[in-house]
């Protein structure tokens, strides 16, 4: 029983070498004909077809003379090409090729396991509003972590894209997770053109002449816009980095509409207002005769019509209201 074991495992090996060397290519060896003697000739070997594309084989030519400026090639069709000064001795001289195949398997690579560890994510984010954008966080470890960024029970996909907007500026806590986890603060600032612009006018967008008036420009926007204004008159000035416009001594030529222009690198946008200028009334003064008391309350009364008409002129009435 055991001779009979023995044999079987005999013929199974047998079997399985000759199948292997009968999968496997002959090399053909390649020689010129009528070669003369003193001259180079050409002795090539190569396989006939790229069937053992998945072997790495090496070709190699035999023989018992020097062969010289051999030239290899390794790609689908593998082949050898040598060169061999012919003497007259060399006359029946045996030549062969050999091909001899190494097999390997396909590389893998050994993952170890690590934590995650952020290797591509600013604190500082710039955003256009209205415009795609995504945060540009990356991690390695393995297994390979997941990123996300929150911020106010919203979290985000670093992955994906966001048409961003104004609401979403501020910081946001970005986390790098697989068996362990990582985390850093992520600062988005997203930076809009110039909106709802508006004039403040004080004390009013109405004054009497010889007033003070001024003028503020606001506008939302990030970075912050600067300002210039369009005036029915030359006689203002500019303070504030030309936000606050000034008039002193209010004149009709200063009536008309005031434009106020508030610009930043994503856009402009104009705002105006209306002044009006109203001229003051002089109330002449009244004879009275000095016959009684009544008579002095009726003298009385134009002298506070005239007190009254000067404290609106110079824009006193408005503060003791």
């Amino acid at each position: 029983m055991e001779v009979s074991c023995i044999w079987s495992l005999l013929v199974i090996w047998i079997f399985r070498t000759c199948k292997v060397h009968a999968l496997l290519p002959i090399p053909i060896l390649n020689l010129e004909d009528r070669v003369k003697v003193n001259e180079e000739t050409k002795i090539s070997c190569s396989l006939p077809a790229s069937e053992c594309s998945c072997l790495e084989v090496e070709l190699k030519i035999v023989t018992k003379e020097r062969l010289r400026n051999c030239v290899s090639y390794k790609g689908d069709f593998p082949n050898i090409t040598c060169t061999l000064e012919v003497t007259k001795e060399m006359d029946e001289m045996e030549l062969s090729c050999e091909a001899h195949f190494r097999t390997k398997s396909k590389p893998q690579n050994l993952n170890i396991q690590t934590q995650p560890e952020f290797t591509d994510c600013p604190e500082n984010v710039i955003w256009i509003a209205g415009k795609e954008n995504r945060f540009h966080c990356k991690a390695k470890g393995y297994p390979s972590p997941t990123v996300t960024c929150k911020k106010d029970d919203v979290e985000y996909n670093t992955m994906q894209k966001y048409t961003s907007s104004k609401n979403m500026s501020g910081n946001y806590h970005c986390r790098a997770e697989n068996f362990n986890e990582t985390s850093k603060t992520v600062t988005v600032i997203v930076e809009y053109e110039p909106e709802t612009p508006s004039i403040i006018a004080q004390p009013s967008t109405s004054v009497f002449e010889g007033a003070n008036l001024t003028l503020t420009c606001d506008a939302d926007a990030v970075p912050p816009p600067t300002y210039s204004w369009h005036t029915p008159a030359s006689q203002v000035t500019y303070l504030h980095d030309n936000r606050t416009i000034q008039i002193r001594d209010v004149k009709i030529s200063h009536e008309g509409y005031y434009m106020c222009i508030a610009q930043n690198k994503h856009g402009i946008e104009m705002m105006k207002q209306k002044i009006a200028v109203n001229s003051v009334v002089i109330v002449p003064e009244t004879k009275v005769e000095k016959s009684s008391d009544n008579s002095k309350g009726a003298r009385m009364e134009p002298v506070y019509t005239q007190i009254l008409a000067m404290l609106i002129s110079l824009n006193l009435f408005y503060y003791l209201c």
